[in-house]
């Protein structure tokens, strides 16, 4: 029996398709490979410009029904113009769809996340954000380097803050030492207005991800004031500034990181950098380059040249 799999987006076609027939836009800016389809497709009175901030790579993201294969590759060869978020997504969607793009930095409003002066009581706070029930997401390789980092920094505390089963925690903490386990915090889900003082209240924010398409938790933890540790994978390289981040190399190509050891140090070069004079101004100072001020006339240039 085939198993109808029908996801929200999937009817928003739909309403795409008849919001454009009503309003008759000049721009019809797409955030989704649905309304994507519905500016491609019937009669066009618009520019369609598709914009993709994540990587549709076919293993991932294909279905067998709906048909998803489909929906994506229409959208993106429909497009008038495709807008990526980085170099890496635009190789992926030359190497898988043949198509060209143009590089967009996502823009943020990253006076949600204030500034803050770090952890109050003075120690190391190494945190990671995001969904850990995803291997890509690193938390198995980052709880075993935590515990190499603890060798040298004994007092530092490790919180994971977002999804994970309680299998998955298990997991964790019986693969490192008892008095490894007794520093790391996991805070859940929560909800979103307690993640801007999680930033704030950590030394450094690590993500070890494989596979990522660009570095949205990256730019809230610098407007936040807090450096960052990351993959030197996928498209966070071109988000990691000098000066406020350290890269590493995770000696894998696969769905995990591989060197542990080379995470292990960069957290401690990571909690070194959260010690340096001035470097919660400088973080702050990066993410503005991340900002709706400073990337938002790119797009209304971008406007004003495909509807003069």
């Amino acid at each position: 029996m085939r198993k109808l799999r029908l996801e929200p987006q999937h009817p928003f076609y739909f309403r795409a398709r008849a919001c454009m027939r009503r309003e008759a836009p000049q721009i019809a800016h797409c955030w989704s490979f649905t309304d994507g389809l519905a500016a491609a497709r019937g009669p066009r009175r618009h520019t369609a410009i598709l914009q993709l901030n994540g990587a549709p790579v076919p293993a991932a993201y294909y279905r067998r029904w709906p048909p998803d294969r489909w929906i994506i590759r229409e959208a993106i060869a429909g497009a008038d113009v495709r807008i990526v978020c980085s170099e890496f997504v635009r190789g992926l969607i030359a190497h898988y769809y043949g198509q060209d793009c143009r590089v967009m930095f996502p823009a943020f409003d990253v006076d949600e996340f204030p500034k803050g002066p770090g952890p109050a009581d003075g120690r190391p706070v190494i945190l990671a954000i995001g969904d850990f029930t995803l291997r890509r997401k690193g938390a198995r390789p980052l709880v075993r380097a935590f515990d190499l980092v603890r060798r040298k920094a004994p007092d530092a505390v490790l919180r994971l803050s977002g999804r994970s089963s309680d299998a998955l925690q298990r997991e964790l903490l019986e693969s490192v030492p008892a008095a490894t386990r007794e520093r790391i915090e996991f805070l859940g889900l929560g909800k979103p207005e307690d993640v801007p003082a999680q930033y704030r209240a950590a030394s450094v924010m690590a993500l070890p991800s494989m596979w990522e398409p660009s570095g949205g938790v990256l730019i809230e933890s610098w407007a936040s004031g807090t450096p960052v540790v990351a993959t030197r994978h996928g498209g966070l390289p071109e988000f990691v500034g000098e000066g406020v981040g350290v890269l590493f190399d995770p000696r894998s190509d696969s769905e995990e990181v591989q060197n542990v050891e080379g995470l292990a140090e960069a957290l401690l070069a990571g909690l070194d950098l959260a010690q340096r004079p001035g470097i919660r101004d400088a973080c702050r100072e990066h993410a503005e380059r991340f900002s709706w001020r400073t990337l938002g006339p790119d797009l209304e240039r971008l406007y004003e040249e495909v509807c003069p």
